[in-house]
């Protein structure tokens, strides 16, 4: 992948300039960012409908299936999850660039996480704009439900695009985490950054079994709205972040 050269900001630009400048980085091959989320995500759309139809079809219409027949999809799923990769892969491509014009670690860190935040912004009112349409069109003529699946047809639009707004930051932000243990200690920090968190995970299932708090969670998730349950994962996005931060103070470009 190559990066088209980004002027830097002039000697005593502010610090707005400097970030900015380094959103201007991230954007300026957009295919990683910008294009393989959307063209991936029609495509798997394409694939559902596809199925979608001809199951409709084999049944003789859409009035001999289950009203809720194709209302539980998880092929949105997959963007959170990319955008994960995509915040590594942005950090990874862009870091050493970076610091080659002398841009300050501080400035590098504030810019991508910037730019990841204006990344789930777009995102998340694009695929609820979608999720409209669908909702307007009778889940495309189906009853389908592949932008807003699961819980959220009957949902307020608002609610889905807070909802996809707080996933897309954790995991952007989580994905920023990961970026610098690979941009400081390389694979063999990342590997040791996975079991830790594996452990962590599972350190929390064996403590919430031998308490008897399963009831307790169960009670937490179902007596909470989405939107309150979305605000829940805020703090641990800005904890990724900080912990992003932290990593990336002493990293040095990979060769």
């Amino acid at each position: 992948m190559t990066v088209k050269a980004l002027a830097p900001a002039p000697s005593g630009a502010s610090a707005p300039a400097r970030i900015w400048d380094v959103v201007r980085l991230h954007v300026a091959n957009p295919w990683n960012t910008l294009v393989v989320p959307w063209v991936i995500t029609f495509a798997i759309f394409g694939l559902n409908l596809a199925i979608w139809l001809m199951v409709a079809s084999a049944a003789g219409g859409v009035e001999n299936l289950e009203p809720d027949a194709f209302a539980y999809n998880g092929g949105i799923s997959w963007l959170a999850v990319f955008m994960m990769v995509v915040a590594v892969q942005a950090m990874n491509l862009t870091f050493k660039f970076a610091l080659g014009f002398s841009v300050t670690r501080r400035d590098y860190y504030l810019g991508s996480v910037l730019y990841f935040v204006l990344l789930s912004l777009l995102y998340a009112t694009g695929v609820t704009a979608i999720a409209a349409v669908e909702r307007a069109t009778d889940g495309w003529g189906l009853g389908a439900a592949f932008f807003a699946p699961w819980g959220l047809p009957g949902e307020p639009i608002a609610t889905i695009w807070f909802l996809y707004l707080m996933v897309l930051l954790l995991f952007f932000f989580l994905g920023a985490a990961v970026a610098t243990v690979w941009v400081r200690w390389g694979p063999n920090g990342l590997y040791a950054f996975f079991i830790g968190l594996a452990a962590l995970v599972v350190g929390a299932g064996w403590f919430v079994t031998t308490t008897d708090s399963w009831p307790a969670v169960g009670e937490f998730f179902t007596s909470r709205s989405l939107v309150e349950l979305a605000a829940w994962t805020l703090p641990l996005s800005i904890a990724c972040g900080v912990v992003g931060h932290l990593f990336l103070r002493r990293s040095t470009p990979r060769s």
